[in-house]
Formats: C-alpha cells, sequence, structure tokens
C-alpha cells in the first residue's frame, strides 16, 4: 500500500474482536472477564519507540466479522493515536467515515499523557518485546494505568515495574525510591525498604506474561487506582490528561450494547464531565466517592468517551 509508506505497521495486530472459544463462547481472560483481541497496546509500544512515524494497523476482517466491527477497529486504532488502514465496503463505510471525522475533530487528544501511577520501564525490543508488551496488554485488560519509560529514564509515578531482562540498574532509581518510590522487580529475595520508598520482588515467573502481569498488579494497592469500571466486562480503557481536560475512552469489544449499566470511578474529583459518542453528547452527573468522583453511565455501544474538566 503506497499511503503507508513510512508508517509503522505492527506486525502482531489482530482483528479487534472478543476472544472466542471453539464452541462460540466467549474466552476468559486472566480476570475471569472476556479476553479481548486488542491492539492499543502495540500502537502505545510502536509510538513510544519512534514517535516520529505514525502508527497504522492494516487488520483485515473475516468474512463473517460484523459490520459494527469495521467502527471497532476505527477506536481500537485511534483512541491511542494510530490509524486503521479502512478496509472499504459500502454497507459500513458511512458508519465509519463519522468515526473517522470524530477523531480527526479530537486528534489533540494523540498528545495527551496518559493518567497513570504505573510505570513499565523496558526496551520493548529484542528479548523484552514479548515480556513487556503482553504485560502491558494484560495490565490494560486489568484497567491499570500504564506509562512506558526505558531503562534508566526517570519515573514520574508513584510505582514502577521493571519488565527486562537485563539487570536492574538500583543505583539509577535510589533516588525516586528513597523519596517515596515503589520498584516492582522479579525475585522474592529483592524485596527491601528503601527510604521512604520499597522495592517489591516478586516470586511469579518473568518470562510467564500472565504471572508477571499478575503478580505486577497485586504488589499494587487500590491506593494507586486512577481508575475503577463496574459492568464493563467486555470493555478497555484508555484514560488521558492535559492540565485541566481529561478524556477517558471506553471500547466495547463485543460490540453489543450490554444489558448492565457501567459505572466509573476516577481518582481525580473532576468537576465537569460529558459522554461523547459518534453521534451525540451528553451532559453527566458525577458525584464525590472516596476521594474522586464516581459516574453512572448508561449502557454503551462500539465506543465512548468520557471528557472531562477540572476547574
Amino acid at each position: 500500500m503506497p499511503a503507508l509508506t513510512g508508517a509503522q505497521i505492527p506486525k502482531r495486530a489482530q482483528w479487534p474482536s472478543l476472544g472466542m472459544t471453539g464452541n462460540g463462547r466467549a474466552d476468559a481472560g486472566p480476570t475471569g472477564a472476556p479476553w479481548v483481541n486488542a491492539n492499543g497496546w502495540l500502537v502505545r509500544i510502536a509510538r513510544f519507540l519512534d514517535p516520529t512515524k505514525p502508527v497504522v494497523l492494516d487488520t483485515v476482517p473475516s468474512p463473517s466479522a460484523r459490520p459494527a466491527s469495521h467502527v471497532l477497529a476505527v477506536a481500537d486504532a485511534m483512541a491511542y493515536g494510530g490509524a486503521w488502514a479502512v478496509q472499504f465496503a459500502a454497507e459500513t463505510w458511512p458508519a465509519v467515515q463519522k468515526a473517522l471525522a470524530f477523531f480527526e475533530r479530537n486528534a489533540a487528544w494523540r498528545a495527551w499523557e496518559p493518567v497513570a501511577e504505573l510505570t513499565l520501564i523496558s526496551t520493548f525490543t529484542g528479548a523484552d518485546e514479548s515480556i513487556a508488551g503482553e504485560c502491558l496488554n494484560l495490565l490494560t485488560r486489568r484497567q491499570v494505568g500504564v506509562r512506558l519509560a526505558s531503562p534508566g529514564s526517570p519515573v514520574e509515578t508513584r510505582a514502577a515495574a521493571w519488565v527486562s531482562n537485563t539487570p536492574v540498574p538500583y543505583e539509577k532509581y535510589m533516588s525516586w525510591i528513597r523519596g517515596g518510590g515503589t520498584l516492582i522487580v522479579h525475585g522474592e529475595d529483592n524485596s527491601r525498604t528503601e527510604g521512604n520508598g520499597r522495592i517489591i520482588g516478586r516470586p511469579e515467573s518473568w518470562s510467564n506474561a500472565y504471572a508477571a502481569a499478575s503478580g505486577i498488579h497485586l504488589a499494587l494497592t487500590r491506593r494507586t487506582d486512577v481508575l475503577r469500571l463496574w459492568n464493563a466486562g467486555s470493555f478497555n480503557s484508555y484514560y488521558q490528561q492535559a492540565a485541566n481536560r481529561g478524556v477517558v475512552h471506553l471500547i466495547n469489544y463485543s460490540t453489543n450494547r450490554g444489558a448492565d449499566n457501567v459505572s466509573i470511578w476516577l481518582a481525580r474529583p473532576w468537576k465537569q464531565a460529558t459522554l461523547t459518542t459518534f453521534e451525540n453528547r451528553t451532559p453527566l452527573m458525577p458525584r464525590a466517592s472516596n476521594g474522586g468522583i464516581e459516574i453512572p453511565l448508561p449502557q454503551l455501544g462500539v465506543y465512548a468517551a468520557i471528557e472531562l474538566e477540572g476547574e
């Protein structure tokens, strides 16, 4: 495709959907929620490794793909700052065009920072590619906000996980740890307190992505949550902010409106919230809850954004 010349095209991208078992039922992931074939983690890593080149997913729908899944393919890429090489079909083009126009109107979101209290530290390439990528994928599925950093780079979150096959250069992080940071590493014998912070060694095998992601999640506490979702088993979320504005992308991989209404809790007590879909904007009513806000949401389709404003 000449139009893709110069773009990054992740080779591991899949058609976005619910993972299905052989009997036609949704496969369950490590948290018990339905497994999803999602590509946001691939887009994020590609943009992190080379922010100068656009990221394009060239996924192709199967003959049995539902029309709504074409809109899902747009959201699965563009909510994370990537793009989808549109597979044209007359019956899906009007809805796809509307989704494309929505993300182009909101192109400023691409530069907003992820809201997170956890940083994954890795090269994300070579021997680190599989474990670091899958950890990001699985932590996203657990609704854990994550930032990415290269080895030795400053950490700006309260916690970080060393997801690399190279030895941990503890001296590079000791000032941050002693100031109150938590570094999560492999190896139970590595646990210790350092000043106001600590190093947490996990016993799980770091070569097993499920075990590693579970261990990292267990090492975090509820105090590091920036977002919680209820009744959203088929959804992934991506939470971003820029100064006094924020957005939470909610992507529904089932493409069906759920039977249950979704609720969301955010640690930051935003003052205003608006539910935005490709068709409508609806004011929401946040209420104070556990130091942040909780927002009840209506039944959601393939994609919705919660736009947030502070004082």
